[in-house]
């Protein structure tokens, strides 16, 4: 018992001795502290980007400012009931979420949660940088307390509610209310509110332009807590839970470029938290071009009227040099888009297929699921070069049915695209959820980077407050082909921008792949693409309305979005052209025999031809056999009334052929057999043997021989014999 108390005297000394220390320590770093009105006011983020030029990005925060009598009592219940149920008891401190909260750090061995209030989390936007210290988190709970002490419960919400972060560079529930539904604070019905509440756990997970299934589930969870605190009843919720996303398009994107968004995700995902106050003090670097952004072009710059999206990416820095988007970087149908990286390529890598391969297009059924072309037409027999220039559908889908969905899936996984659907159609784009046009973009990057997988990324270098770095980009490339592989699909996608879908590019006079996509019916159509890029950059522009309406027939992936993708590479190669693509040392160009090919589809290297294409020197077709001239030694012939007779002393493996002097074919077949047939004509007969052999159902003739002339007589009938005459 003396032991036990004199360490229960120890614990108690240490612990007293630690808390002393703690609180010397909490008195020193927030002497100076003190709460700022108008840092309060301020819904900006508290943040710096740069243009590759060293010139600061504007970021365009406008503030719609609301009242709290002004804010339905819904959605101030949504918020508090996710974010902070205990808000109005406590002063500002919730030591039971700051216990579980360490509880949940301990066990993770990392600092995930802070266990914050609705006043902390107010603390943290407008005073604190993003460091997780001591230190920091002393200053947080002397300014929450000050705040507590300073306001009442109401100023604290109104100012929360005004300056925190919905996503979509949207700071106040004022401006969310107006760029996420189009309207004003006042007139938000419960499902809405609720879905902004849902948001700001994570701003960009739970975006519901973004992640429209995430933001309904987390919306439904916070209809649920409500519920269960009695802020709605059942009737309510069960409405409200069963209620579809109407979101604004319209009026979501008025500002027509969602840079400083996409910058904002970007630095979370990277930094791994959701939390926007812990962006603060970072200087975020990137290659933005600033003339190239000013100079985009709009789709009102072409007489049309629909959303667009444009990226370009640098390929040596794997970085984004330009960007523009007028509904953000949401999912779509990629359409033929990933014909390229999920069927050809993976083909071509597993050698099933090589370019000068053929497929029949036809009109054909895969157990019910029945492709046509885009404009109904079929080509019949076509080498792959073609079906992907021409951007076939029935070729494609025959592939990817040899592939299996498994395997083309896993191929997807590897460059940054995911589906869960595992039929046939995912050969022309019908990926479940969908896809971004930086997930299209990047995936291309594969045919950049020698079959290697690169991430492109807005932001180069981040560093804090005090110049460290604290993040550079790192390319980290991914295997998924080799470079044979993307050599080849190089080479079918210049045709394309030569020839085939994308031939607006045609005009450009130095090397470009280009790759189309349109996505609609006869109706119209609702996505229209295409990737186009040089050894330098990558373009990828995309058409459509975000709520999916349709848009005329004429605004196809060969149309308007080549159109736009040609301006934009005339405007980067204005003064200097980029570099043709080189030719790999892994691959070679062979010349195929025109007759074998073109009537049989049988692909024979041969010296010299006018057909030619180039193929993996690990995969290359077999020579065409020219054996030496086939001869006879030997040969007698003769005729006996009208039958004649010949036979040729020739190796077995000769064929013969004999015509007469007009060229019509009496016999053909083995040389080295007595060959007996009639003549066909009674007096004097002149024949031509010509020996050949036969390699793979192709005839190999040697010199035509001209035979000795025989004399054909017909046999006397016998009644026409007069035996008493002789």
């Amino acid at each position: 018992m003396k032991k036990i108390f004199k360490i229960g005297i120890f614990v108690l000394l240490v612990s007293a001795v630690i808390a002393t220390g703690l609180l010397s320590y909490f008195f020193t770093v927030t002497k100076n502290v003190t709460v700022d009105e108008n840092r309060l006011k301020s819904p900006s983020a508290k943040f710096v980007a740069y243009y590759n030029n060293g010139e600061i990005i504007s970021f365009s925060n406008t503030q719609d400012y609301v009242k709290l009598e002004e804010i339905p009592k819904h959605v101030i219940n949504a918020v508090i009931s996710i974010e902070d149920k205990r808000f109005y008891e406590h002063n500002g401190i919730s030591v039971r979420s700051m216990l579980r909260a360490l509880k949940n750090n301990i066990l993770s061995m990392k600092i995930k949660e802070g266990g914050s209030t609705i006043s902390q989390q107010l603390v943290k936007n407008a005073y604190l940088s993003g460091e997780k210290t001591l230190t920091r988190k002393f200053k947080e709970i002397k300014l929450t307390l000050e705040l507590e002490s300073k306001y009442t419960k109401s100023e604290i919400l109104e100012k929360y509610l005004n300056t925190v972060y919905f996503g979509e560079n949207a700071y106040g529930i004022g401006t969310a209310s107006k760029r996420f539904f189009g309207k004003s604070v006042e007139e938000l019905t419960l499902s809405e509110g609720a879905t902004l509440a849902s948001s700001l756990k994570a701003p960009s997970y739970y975006n519901p332009f973004k992640n429209p299934d995430q933001s309904i589930k987390r919306r439904n969870l916070v209809l649920s807590e409500m519920h269960r605190d009695g802020y709605i009843d059942t009737d309510s919720y069960n409405n409200a839970k069963s209620s579809d996303l109407m979101l604004n398009f319209e009026n979501n994107y008025e500002s027509g470029n969602k840079l400083e968004s996409e910058i904002i995700d970007e630095a979370l995902s990277i930094l791994k938290t959701d939390d926007v106050s812990a962006l603060n003090d970072l200087s975020f670097y990137t290659n933005l071009d600033q003339h190239t952004l000013a100079s985009l072009p709009k789709v009102g710059d072409y007489g049309i009227d629909c959303d667009l999206s444009i990226i370009v990416t640098d390929n040596n820095t794997g970085t984004i040099n330009a960007y523009y988007s007028s509904v953000g970087n949401i999912n779509r149908s990629p359409a033929s888009t990933v014909k390229p990286i999920l069927i050809y390529a993976p083909s071509i890598y597993e050698n099933e297929i090589s370019l000068a391969t053929v497929i029949n297009d036809e009109p054909t059924d895969f157990e019910g699921y029945s492709p046509s072309n885009y404009n109904g037409k079929y080509y019949g027999k076509v080498c792959v070069k073609d079906a992907i220039s021409k951007s076939l559908n029935v070729p494609a889908v025959k592939l990817c049915n040899l592939l299996g969905c498994e395997k083309v899936k896993n191929y997807a996984r590897k460059m940054g695209i995911s589906f869960n659907n595992n039929d046939l159609s995912v050969a022309l784009g019908n990926l479940s959820g969908g896809v971004t046009l930086k997930q299209i973009s990047d995936a291309y990057s594969v045919f950049t980077h020698e079959g290697n997988f690169i991430n492109s990324g807005f932001i180069t270098k981040i560093t804090n407050k005090k110049g460290k770095t604290v993040y550079e980009k790192k390319q980290n490339p991914v295997k998924v082909f080799d470079s044979p592989t993307a050599y080849l699909i190089n080479d079918a996608l210049k045709d394309c921008s030569k020839n085939g879908t994308a031939k607006k590019l045609s005009t450009l006079d130095y090397e470009v792949c280009a790759k189309t996509g349109t996505c609609g019916t006869v109706n119209g159509n609702t996505d229209a693409y295409c990737i186009a890029y040089t050894q330098e950059h990558t373009v990828a522009v995309w058409l459509g309305n975000a709520e999916g309406s349709l848009m005329p027939n004429s605004i196809s992936g060969g149309s308007y979005p080549t159109a736009i993708a040609r301006d934009i590479l005339s405007l980067y190669y204005k003064d200097k052209k980029p570099m043709n693509f080189p030719v790999s040392d892994t691959v070679e160009k062979v010349f195929i025999d025109e007759e074998s090919y073109l009537n049989d589809g049988i692909i024979l290297q041969v010296e010299k031809s006018s057909l030619s294409f180039f193929f993996k020197k690990s995969y290359m077709p077999r020579k065409k056999e020219i054996p030496p001239s086939p001869i006879v030694k030997d040969y007698k012939i003769t005729c006996n009334y009208e039958d004649i007779e010949i036979f040729f002393n020739a190796d077995k493996n000769i064929f013969i052929k004999i015509t007469t002097s007009d060229g019509d074919t009496v016999f053909e077949g083995v040389a080295n057999e007595k060959i007996i047939f009639k003549a066909p004509k009674l007096g004097i007969n002149t024949f031509f043997a010509q020996p050949y052999y036969l390699i793979d159902g192709e005839k190999f003739f040697g010199e035509k021989i001209k035979l000795p002339t025989v004399y054909a007589e017909g046999k006397n009938d016998i009644g026409d014999i007069k035996w008493w005459e002789e």
